[in-house]
């Protein structure tokens, strides 16, 4: 499922300073998944950035013919 062609454009999206997902092939579907650490404690802007960033990258993965699921872990409670 994840092409040269994903690989490519997934390179050229710029991701928000200190914030990344991590693709996994699934054969029939793509899924991205955000490590939900990297959501705390961030200003309204800072999540607007990311959120915009998460659409994007499903978007243009959706737009080269995959299905895309979006996934986070739970945080633990301290």
């Amino acid at each position: 499922m994840y092409t040269l062609e994903m690989a490519k454009a997934f390179k050229t999206i710029k991701a928000p300073k200190g914030f990344g997902v991590v693709v996994y092939d699934n054969e029939n579907f793509i899924t991205v998944q955000v490590n939900p650490e990297k959501l705390l404690n961030l200003t309204d802007k800072q999540t607007q950035d990311i959120v915009d960033y998460i659409n994007n990258v499903k978007q243009t993965f959706e737009k080269l013919g995959a299905t895309v699921f979006v996934v986070r872990d739970t945080l633990d409670k301290k």
